[in-house]
This record gives C-alpha cells, structure tokens and sequence, in this order.
C-alpha cells in the first residue's frame, strides 16, 4: 500500500522525500502514519530497483525551509504503478483502504483501465453488504447460532454487523459516485464501455 501511495505521488510531481512523508500522512491519517524509517526504507528499496531516482529541486513546485533529497518516478516506475493499479486480487482483506489509494490516481489510467477498477470495486463493495446481511440473518433466525450465545452478545452482534452492513453500502454509493465521473469525464460523447478486463492501453 505505501508503495502505491508513494508512487502516486511521485506521477504528479518530483517530491522532497519530507513531503513525501507527510502528503502519505495527511492522507493515511489520522491514526495510521508511515514512519521516516519505514519511508527511508521504501525509498531506498525503490530506488535499488530504479522505480525513483534523485530528481531536481528545482522542478519541485513546493518551496522547502529544509534540506532534503527529491525524488522523480522512472519509466520502470510508470510501469509498477500500473501494475499495482491493475492488481485486483492481492490483498482482498485490505483491498478496501488500498482502493482508496488507487482512486487519487486513477487520471493516471485509460477511461477503459478506470471503469474496470471502479466495476470492480463497486462488485467488492456489494459483496461485502451481501454477506453482513446474511450472516446476520443467520445469526438472528439459527436456533444453534441463537441459543448458542447471551442476549447482550447477539444484540451487541447484530447491531455490530449492521453497521458494517451500512458502512459497505455508504463505500458503494461512494465508489457508484466515483464511476459516474469516469463516465464523464472519460466518456464526454456518452459513449460507455462495457468490457469487464483491463484495457491493455497505458
């Protein structure tokens, strides 16, 4: 995940390293931070596998009051932010937070390479509401689920996996949202696409 973010980053602008850190906060925050060592390594890591090299200061459109190294995204780079992009089946019990990074750079993408993301997502976030919905069926309505437990437990279950049911139907209305500006924005004629795999385009 920290790679995806900080090669987002990275596609708009060469960054201080500084910055880097604290744009990925601003946005991971508030409770989650990526750590100047954790980003020292990343960095590093990233640039022995020549996705980042040093890049100008004087390209960097933020002013800095402190020294610090800049870092420019590679053609390799370029291409390992796709792949991280298109990665659809890594990850699936985080792929909720890691979506979230990808939208901040789906401008990056094909219209055809977006819509595909958000498809698929909006499946993802659809799942997640349907199985909430039935486990807490089943929990409310199976005798041997039921009686199993104490009535704060199943109340206290219950009203849990409500909320989880609510918050994957808020994340879909969201990401249903998200795709409407796809449509618009990479489809002006109106025209839409409706091919279900990434488009092989850059």
């Amino acid at each position: 995940m920290y790679e995806l973010l900080v090669l987002s980053l990275l596609m708009r602008w060469p960054i201080y390293a500084y910055l880097i850190a604290t744009i990925a906060n601003d946005i991971l925050g508030p409770w989650e931070k990526i750590s100047r060592g954790t980003l020292s390594a990343l960095l590093t890591r990233l640039e022995k596998a020549k996705l980042v090299a040093p890049g100008d200061p004087e390209q960097v459109p933020f002013p800095s009051t402190r020294p610090s190294r800049v870092f420019v995204i590679t053609p390799v780079g370029r291409e390992r932010f796709y792949q991280l992009m298109m990665d659809t089946s890594s990850n699936q019990g985080t792929y909720q937070r890691i979506f979230r990074i990808k939208a901040l750079g789906l401008e990056f993408l094909s219209p055809e390479d977006q819509l595909y993301l958000v498809d698929h997502y909006i499946q993802y976030c659809q799942t997640g509401a349907r199985y909430q919905r039935a486990e807490a069926q089943k929990m409310s309505t199976r005798p041997e689920e039921r009686d199993s437990v104490s009535p704060f437990f199943l109340k206290t279950a219950l009203s849990l996996m409500g909320l989880v049911a609510q918050e994957w139907q808020l994340e879909l209305e969201w990401a249903q949202h998200l795709r409407e500006q796809v449509l618009l924005l990479g489809y002006p004629s109106g025209k839409q696409q409706t091919e279900q795999k990434p488009s092989s385009s850059r």
